[in-house]
């Protein structure tokens, strides 16, 4: 009996472990980054669509050029994985996507800045050309996963 309730107890650790484990392994600070920005394109995206404020897009869209300007150093050479969708042409045409990433970073600061002045058709027309940039480097860099 008392082996028994050993047996279960080590079982109901080792999933536990395994749990964290494959939750930590799951989430890099890279695939952090990419979820916040995310978070933050959606929240812009519901405000320019539920025609909220202008000016609430401006702390989404300054998180979105803070982790834009950290790309590079979230992606350093040798840190491509086979299930985080960075496909290996980032490191093989690393001064465009460092491009890339600065454009975004730029496109962004300018959609805060936009948030700034208070029209929500210019944070719409900004936050489109925000998503452009996002999806010009998603098509050449990120492999689709499940």
């Amino acid at each position: 009996m008392m082996r028994m309730k050993l047996l279960i107890g080590a079982a109901a650790v080792a999933a536990v472990l395994g749990g964290v484990a494959a939750q930590v392994v799951a989430e890099t600070p890279r695939s952090g980054a990419m979820k916040e920005m995310g978070k933050n394109m959606k929240a812009i995206k519901e405000l320019i669509s539920g025609n909220g404020s202008a000016a609430d897009a401006g702390a989404p869209a300054q998180k979105i050029a803070e982790i834009a300007a950290k790309i590079p150093d979230l992606f350093p050479q040798g840190s491509d994985a086979p299930d985080d969708g960075a496909k290996a042409e980032i490191w093989q045409n690393w001064d465009d996507f460092a491009a890339k990433a600065k454009s975004l970073q730029a496109e962004a600061t300018m959609l805060a800045s936009a948030a700034g002045g208070g029209d929500l058709a210019t944070v719409g027309a900004q936050f489109e050309k925000v998503g452009g940039t996002c999806g010009a480097c998603h098509k050449q860099y990120r492999e689709k996963t499940n």
